[in-house]
């Protein structure tokens, strides 16, 4: 069973983000129908939104159907919600639905106060406090970024060692945004950014993780993020319900500044519009649903996601 892939938001809608502080209700549905029925299935997920400096989660839980024969949580090594599920008998189709009340506050970054790209690299060389050693994980290849000369030549021209560090990410997630197509044909959710790079098309994922191996290539650490971002639909239409976006972006460590998202599908920093679930070293390590089954013949796969601002 694989996870969910975005909603082409760049393409259809237009992110805005005026406010600095906002609470949303969130419902995550995914279906999968058997063909004929499966007899077993083992499933990890992370569909539960995790508490952060500018997040708070007030309610999350997740309904499964049929009822598991067996279920528990934990929090993972990146602190991240996550829960396991077990269905022993005759199944014909699966549902599994997450619904969460979060608020959302806009990241307060001094970000004038960046150190230099050279200050960054360096001090990960030989990490001298806990935040640089924990830093230092996400400088490592991982199950789909490796990094590579191409990676690393892609980026060198931004890699100014007196320049900020942040102006740097800025000029990597434009340089994407502007020279990848987003195409929801192109890939698919297990295509490696290799590939992904080669066409110059992808969806939030591919971008996500080439920005991951172009930084990573040039020692600068960086984790992939999971979750939705609030979409708008064209003047004068409908908000649909189930249209808003399962979302991938970045976060860069900064130094003193800590960790900064950059989601390079949408070339911005997110704000109170985008919802962290989830982080990680890439897409494996945060996959919404994964698993395995056994029976089942063909299986379909829907998803809906559904993201609304509250009082």
């Amino acid at each position: 069973m694989g996870g969910t892939l975005c909603v082409p938001s760049r393409l259809i809608f237009k992110v805005r983000m005026p406010d600095i502080f906002r609470k949303y209700a969130i419902t995550h549905k995914t279906h999968y129908e058997y063909s004929s029925p499966s007899s077993l299935c083992h499933n990890q997920m992370h569909l539960r939104p995790r508490d952060c400096p500018y997040q708070c989660v007030h309610q999350s839980y997740v309904e499964v159907s049929p009822t598991p024969d067996s279920r528990y949580c934990w929090n993972d090594s990146f602190g991240n919600r996550s829960e396991f599920f077990s269905i022993e008998q005759l199944h014909p189709n699966l549902t599994v639905t997450a619904k969460s009340i979060v608020e959302r506050s806009k990241p307060q970054y001094d970000l004038d106060r960046s150190p230099t790209w050279r200050q960054v690299v360096d001090a990960l060389k030989s990490p001298s406090n806990e935040a640089e050693r924990q830093a230092a994980e996400f400088l490592h290849d991982s199950r789909h970024c490796q990094k590579g000369q191409m990676f690393a030549d892609y980026a060198v021209d931004i890699a100014i060692d007196h320049r900020s560090l942040i102006d740097c990410v800025r000029l990597l997630t434009s340089k994407i945004y502007f020279q990848f197509e987003y195409s929801t044909e192109a890939t698919h959710v297990s295509t490696r950014p290799a590939e992904a790079f080669a066409k110059r098309q992808g969806v939030c994922q591919d971008f996500a993780h080439i920005a991951i191996c172009c930084l990573r290539s040039l020692g600068v650490p960086v984790r992939y993020v999971s979750g939705y971002l609030l979409t708008h639909p064209a003047p004068g239409k409908e908000k649909l319900v189930g249209a808003d976006a399962s979302h991938a972006w970045i976060s860069v460590y900064a130094g003193a500044l800590g960790w900064v998202d950059f989601d390079p599908t949408n070339n911005i920093v997110p704000g109170v519009e985008h919802i962290t679930v989830a982080w990680g070293r890439d897409y494996a390590d945060v996959s919404p649903i994964q698993g395995v089954f056994i029976g089942g013949g063909y299986t379909s796969l829907t998803v809906s996601v559904d993201v609304r601002p509250v009082d």
